[in-house]
């Protein structure tokens, strides 16, 4: 337990480290929720954007066919 205790410590700089850990995880976790949010917003912009061209190309071909 003593071991333990003195590995946490760190020589009485732990709390510094430790913080540093925690702070550098808290961000890595943000950027990671962030990425993966933005990742779907994207998806769904180009599925949206896709079905519209998609719309678009099939209007187009019936007013091709209604002119000829």
């Amino acid at each position: 337990m003593n071991q333990l205790t003195n590995f946490m410590s760190m020589s009485g700089y732990g709390q510094f480290i430790w913080l540093a850990y925690g702070i550098s995880a808290i961000l890595l976790a943000g950027i990671l929720i962030h990425s993966q949010r933005f990742l779907r917003h994207t998806e769904k912009e180009l599925h949206t954007q896709n079905s519209h061209e998609t719309k678009l190309e099939v209007a187009e071909d019936i007013n091709n066919e209604t002119k000829e």
